[in-house]
């Protein structure tokens, strides 16, 4: 005769209540860490090594900031920004982006992503390409809420050198992207 199943033992996390398998897609898996090397250290067996490593990152931050140990350092902690869930906030990649987009088959826009970031005002920089150009230029909201330049017409490869031109910080730093869509 077969024996009666028992019920199976659960482990839940202190901190978020989910089970330990699926605290790294709970809201706050930054928290659940030392629970779960304390608790759980078979289900993560890599948190261990990384406790590990945090504190030799600890024990050379300490040093670094009583400057025992020798070596200047050139990175400020003060300058990364943390979000909420430990994410590190990077800095924009000062590139500018242009791009032609093609629309009812003979019309084409051209888009300018990435000026504001060499200190442009995207208003005077639109006005001054419509007035070269002899074309529409606005500036616009692009798909990832930030704003763009739209310059009607086909003038992908003459903006890159009236750009350069126009505004020399642009060039001495920058990437120039050039992208085609349809």
């Amino acid at each position: 005769m077969a024996e009666k199943p028992q019920p199976v033992q659960v482990l839940y996390c202190g901190v978020c209540s989910l089970p330990p398998e699926y605290c790294e897609f709970g809201p706050d898996f930054e928290k659940c860490k030392p629970w779960l090397i304390q608790n759980a250290p078979d289900v993560y067996p890599d948190l261990l090594k990384e406790g590990d490593a945090k504190e030799a990152d600890k024990v050379s931050d300490k040093l670094q900031s009583t400057s025992i140990s020798g070596g200047s350092s050139t990175s400020n902690p003060g300058e990364v920004k943390r979000l909420p869930g430990g994410k590190v906030k990077k800095k924009e990649k000062q590139e500018i982006i242009i791009e032609k987009v093609t629309r009812n088959k003979r019309k084409c826009i051209t888009t300018v992503k990435g000026l504001e970031l060499f200190g442009v005002k995207l208003s005077d920089a639109s006005k001054k390409l419509g007035k070269k150009f002899a074309t529409g230029a606005s500036v616009v909201k692009g798909p990832t809420e930030k704003e763009q330049i739209d310059v009607q017409g086909d003038i992908f490869y003459d903006i890159v050198e009236f750009i350069t031109d126009t505004w020399p910080d642009v060039s001495s730093f920058s990437t120039i992207g050039l992208h085609t869509r349809d």
